[in-house]
């Protein structure tokens, strides 16, 4: 094959081995999962499988416990998001001032997340276990209160796993934003402040819509990460009790290596896939239109 005096071909060619990575890591199976999702095929009996068009899509709508793990989903990601971003717009302003031990302080905020989600998920099934946790202790010692448990009670452990979250993923809505303040310009809320603003409004009609395009970029990737959590909830909770703290990823799991149903776990993957877009992509429509864009 001729080269190109420029070396076109050359560059080009470059980029043949990473197609060949993204195709076969991704591609290839986002199509297979697809096509999966339309059999009864099991892990279990590769050889027994058949065509089922749609059935598999009607039945994880009609699967109560696809239900129940979905409205779990849906109160853990809003809920662990929502507190991130109000507790890390807060701190943010806190620290964007000139103060001592601020690089300490944004060095302190990255130790929960530089934590694996599975050494984090175990770090917290041992501060609240109920015999020989610390928090329980504390509680007995300091306060005289028998510390409930944590973990075991279904009124309390959805709140727990979403505190678990929030500890460990507020500090990136707090760097995010705190990057984001220091970034505007300060003309703005100067002449705010010199028409005799209060602290109030110039946050909420001059700092905030500043920030809008940050805020939209980090909590949509909160929101498609919370979506995909599995590591923290399965070593705090493994989904307990009962189905109580069990999330979508949690079932699919379930479903695909419990139960070895690999053709409904794709199904319900894929409607997994379908409330995620939309969901987010009306939060994105959301807030461009509050942005005026």
């Amino acid at each position: 094959m001729k080269l190109n005096r420029d070396g076109s071909l050359t560059k080009y060619m470059l980029f043949v081995p990473t197609m060949v990575v993204l195709i076969s890591m991704t591609i290839v199976p986002f199509i297979f999962s697809l096509l999966t999702s339309l059999t009864n095929y099991k892990a279990t009996e590769p050889e027994k499988w058949n065509f089922v068009g749609l059935n598999n899509f009607v039945r994880a709508v009609t699967d109560q416990d696809v239900q129940a793990s979905f409205i779990n989903t849906l109160e853990y990601v809003f809920g662990a998001v929502a507190i991130e971003f109000v507790l890390g717009i807060l701190i943010a302003l806190l620290l964007n001032r000139k103060m001592r031990g601020i690089t300490f302080i944004r060095t302190l905020l990255l130790l929960p997340m530089m934590a694996t989600p599975v050494a984090v998920g175990l770090l917290w099934r041992w501060l609240l276990n109920t015999d020989f946790g610390i928090i329980n202790y504390y509680l007995q010692s300091w306060f005289g209160i028998m510390g409930p448990n944590w973990l075991a009670e279904s009124k309390l452990v959805m709140p727990v796993v979403i505190g678990v979250d929030v500890w460990q993923w507020t500090p990136f809505m707090v760097l995010s934003l705190l990057a984001g303040l220091q970034s505007l310009s300060d003309d703005p809320i100067e002449a705010a402040w010199m028409d005799g603003a209060s602290p109030w409004q110039l946050f909420w009609h001059v700092t905030l819509p500043q920030l809008r395009s940050i805020i939209l970029v980090v909590l949509l990737i909160r929101i498609i990460d919370a979506f995909k959590s599995f590591d923290v909830v399965w070593t705090l909770t493994n989904g307990g009790p009962g189905i109580s703290t069990e999330l979508l990823s949690l079932r699919v799991y379930r479903v695909a290596f419990k139960f070895w149903e690999t053709g409904y776990a794709s199904a319900i993957s894929w409607l997994f896939l379908i409330v995620v877009i939309l969901i987010t992509s009306q939060f994105i429509r959301f807030l461009y239109r509050e942005t005026g864009k």
